[in-house]
């Protein structure tokens, strides 16, 4: 035998140029496209047992004329033969070995393929015709990478295969490939979609291609990707238009397996949920797929005792199970495809749910959904985390049905197409934008259309607690559009109302907080543009600051981030206390107040503590008592801190004190000429009556009669000014001896003491006025205007009011308001 061989190989080797004449000469005869070598050499180990003609370098052209991309490059093509083909003297090739290869299929976008390589006549020759011919009995692949584009129909399909090995059949026009081994799907790109991205496949197909009726036959096959098992079976006529009518069949895959085929785009909000059980799907795809139709496409699908979970989260949902069709529909396409979900039940941490969906109309969706599950909001909010929502506690019980388009459903829904209702019981929820967490919280919510009715819902909201009775308005259209109004008409009642956190309460991303690096402080008081209120309030006690009220009742609306209210009372520092006006939030680094608040006998002790002696130390809390009845027309500015813009306050304030007492006051104690020091320690007086103007930083007193318990200064007259600089200029008039004259004669025109108060709270003078017609009038303010209720005429120069002295002050002058670049107020 091996005197045969060594004889065999010897022939071989003297005639191998004939036997690569003869190859050559049967491959063009095969072949219509050219083929390029670096060079043929004949092989006795390379395909051993068989012997191989083996190309070295070889470069393909495709079919398509013009066409400048190689249809294929190899390093190495081997084509073996058998020996005892050599032996007889007929030469035919049994096998085609492609080692190190990049095959590039392509259709252009008139469907013109470049893979049409064999000449029409070449299998009608049969193979004893000619000394060399094409017999292939096998096909091996080794490291191909191999890349299929339809430019027509936007596909792309990309493999690279380590090694597979197909039988191959060849009976006139009909090719029988039977293909096994391991592929690397890197995509499958439909349009702008990559399914399959690299996956590893094990493939076990049978293919029959009839060239004659240009048909591919898929007999049954099966592709395995991990453990599952995806079968196909059908066939795909391409005389013109691809015709389909194949039917397909998934055994042991789970959900990963199945979100592992789809694109990401699909998968991202899931991409990191796993599941166990038995996951199944199976279908059928039947008709022509082109630019003009789509194929016919009808699944079936489901799950039993299924479980979902997040390895992140460690939650998990439980004996799930659903059977589910989809259906491309009559006219084959997003219009009229039917998705439909039924018998859906599960359980998440031990609670069940169950359910039901119909989506008809992918276009403009129709939908049909019932829900009802029981829900424990910690787990449920970890099992599918909400980005609002930082953590959850408590549970709660849902009953929801949709009905109707799904866009008139998001928008703006009638009662018969949104129903629901949603009871919750001890909830605590802190949100991303909310400083102040939820807890407590118990009640219902009722979905009615696009409006939600609250019943009895309570809870706190960090310190304040609150129970609420209402409604909310066009509540899906502001959840599921930004820039959607959102109505809220509630009446609300509390126990405490704690504003030292409720100013705070909403900060939304972006902004800085308290604490929140060096020297942070409130962001200011932000208000949702999209938000209207009109509430109904009553708190039993209310804090801010120093404040400690009681009994607060009122109304409040919101109007495009502009807060007003007919009427707000509350009982404060000893009295009643009543706030009308409007709050303008729109800009929350610059806030604009005006109000009108009045009060009734409240104790000015009282009122100057709460109120931390109004920023000054000259007149405090220990300096006063007595009660005050007062009427307050403000315009008050705040920045992001929500600090008083002083520069920018003015407010008219007619004030009446009973009973007033004025305790161990520095300025009076300067007079003990008029009375000894122990009287004008503790001054009384019965009643006192003036208005008060602020502006431009400036306090200005005008003329006010204050009759004391001091026999010798039982009037007194004082004029003057006080800037919150805690600049002094305080102008008295004290009538000569008034005890002893009579009443006519103590008039202010009549013989009298004159005084000036000036300096600051820690420095101060006290001095005679000699010549009170050259005294300086005090200054007018040059700032903005006061209220145009508490304008008055100024009298003309040169003149001087009848019966008033020369130093009464003068009310300010209404002047046009100047505000800065950037800024926004009005009146």
């Amino acid at each position: 035998m091996l005197a045969v061989l060594s004889l065999g190989w010897l022939g071989l080797w003297l005639g191998q140029d004939a036997v690569i004449q003869l190859f050559v000469t049967g491959l063009n005869r095969y072949l219509c496209v050219p083929v390029q070598a670096s060079r043929l050499e004949i092989s006795a180990l390379d395909q051993f047992p068989r012997l191989s003609v083996t190309l070295h370098d070889v470069r393909m052209q495709g079919s398509l004329p013009q066409d400048t991309v190689q249809l294929a490059r190899a390093k190495r093509l081997y084509c073996a033969f058998n020996a005892w083909d050599v032996l007889s003297g007929q030469y035919r090739i049994r096998e085609i070995t492609l080692s190190d290869a990049r095959v590039h299929i392509r259709r252009n976008r008139q469907g013109m393929g470049n893979y049409h390589i064999l000449c029409p006549d070449s299998a009608a020759t049969k193979p004893g015709d000619a000394p060399f011919a094409l017999a292939l009995e096998g096909i091996q692949l080794e490291r191909v990478t191999m890349v299929y584009e339809d430019a027509g129909r936007q596909q792309q399909v990309a493999l690279y295969t380590p090694g597979v090995r197909a039988e191959v059949a060849i009976i006139g026009p009909v090719v029988t490939v039977a293909a096994t081994g391991t592929t690397l799907v890197r995509t499958v790109r439909l349009g702008t979609d990559d399914y399959f991205q690299q996956k590893q496949v094990q493939l076990q197909a049978t293919v029959r291609i009839d060239r004659a009726r240009q048909q591919l036959t898929i007999q049954p096959s099966s592709i395995g990707i991990g453990l599952a098992r995806y079968e196909l079976a059908g066939t795909i006529a391409y005389q013109a238009a691809p015709v389909l009518q194949l039917r397909c069949r998934a055994t042991g895959a789970d959900v990963q397996s199945v979100l592992a085929l789809l694109p990401p785009r699909l998968t991202r909000a899931v991409a990191g949920y796993r599941s166990r059980g038995q996951v199944y799907f199976e279908g059928t795809v039947r008709g022509e797929w082109s630019g003009r139709r789509q194929p016919a496409v009808q699944m079936q699908f489901g799950c039993r005792q299924a479980s979902f979970f997040h390895p992140q989260y460690r939650q998990a949902v439980e004996q799930v199970s659903l059977t589910g069709t989809f259906d491309n529909g009559a006219t084959r396409s997003a219009r009229t495809a039917v998705l439909s979900l039924q018998n859906v039940h599960g359980q998440l941490a031990g609670r069940p749910f169950s359910g039901a969906l119909h989506l008809e109309n992918f276009q403009n969706p129709q939908l049909v959904l019932n829900v009802r599950a029981d829900m424990d909001l910690a787990r449920a909010v970890q099992f599918f985390p909400v980005a609002a929502v930082q953590s959850a506690r408590g549970t709660a019980q849902i009953a929801l049905q949709l009905r109707g388009p799904w866009q008139e459903i998001r928008q703006r829904p009638t009662a018969r197409q949104a129903t629901g209702q949603l009871t919750f019981r001890n909830v605590s929820l802190r949100l991303r934008d909310f400083r102040q967490p939820f807890t407590g919280l118990s009640g219902q919510l009722q979905l009615r259309g696009a409006d939600v009715a609250l019943q009895n819902v309570r809870g706190w909201l960090g310190s304040s607690d609150f129970q609420a009775n209402g409604t909310l308005r066009n509540v899906a259209g502001w959840a599921s559009h930004a820039g959607q109004p959102l109505s809220v008409e509630a009446a609300v009642t509390s126990n405490l109302l704690e504003f030292n956190q409720l100013l705070y309460v909403y900060q939304p991303a972006g902004n800085s907080a308290p604490g929140a690096g060096t020297g942070a402080g409130p962001a200011g008081l932000h208000v949702p543009a999209t938000v209207a209120l009109n509430l109904q309030v009553q708190a039993r006690h209310v804090r801010f600051r120093r404040l400690r009220g009681r009994e607060l009742r009122g109304n409040l609306r919101l109007r495009k981030q502009v807060f007003s209210s007919a009427g707000v009372a509350l009982r404060a520092a000893g009295g009643l206390v009543s706030v009308r006006g409007t709050v303008d939030a729109r800009r929350p680094a610059l806030l604009k107040a005006s109000t009108v608040a009045s009060c009734q006998q409240l104790p000015l002790d009282s009122l100057f503590y709460v109120f931390e002696d109004f920023g000054q130390q000259f007149l405090t809390a220990r300096h006063l008592r007595g009660r005050l009845t007062a009427t307050a027309e403000s315009d008050t500015y705040f920045d992001g801190r929500l600090t008083p813009l002083t520069e920018r306050l003015e407010a008219e304030v007619h004030a009446t004190i009973h009973n007033g007492q004025l305790l161990s006051f520095e300025p009076l104690q300067r007079l003990s000429l008029v009375a000894d020091r122990a009287t004008l320690r503790h001054l009384r007086f019965a009643e006192l009556r003036n208005s008060l103007y602020v502006q431009s930083r400036t306090v200005y007193i005008p003329q006010m009669e204050i009759r004391s318990n001091v026999r010798a200064a039982s009037l007194i007259r004082v004029t003057g000014t006080h800037t919150f600089d805690q600049q002094m200029d305080y102008h008295v008039q004290i009538p000569l001896l008034p005890g002893l004259l009579p009443r006519a004669a103590a008039r202010a025109d009549g013989p009298g003491l004159r005084l000036a108060i000036q300096g600051t709270e820690d420095r101060f003078t006290v001095r005679y006025e000699t010549a009170p017609d050259r005294l300086r009038e005090p200054p007018v303010a040059a700032g903005m205007p006061l209220p145009a209720s508490s304008a008055a005429p100024e009298p003309a120069p040169g003149t001087r009011p009848a019966g008033r002295p020369s130093f009464e002050l003068k009310k300010p002058v209404k002047k046009p308001a100047q505000p800065q670049a950037g800024e926004y107020f009005e009146f």
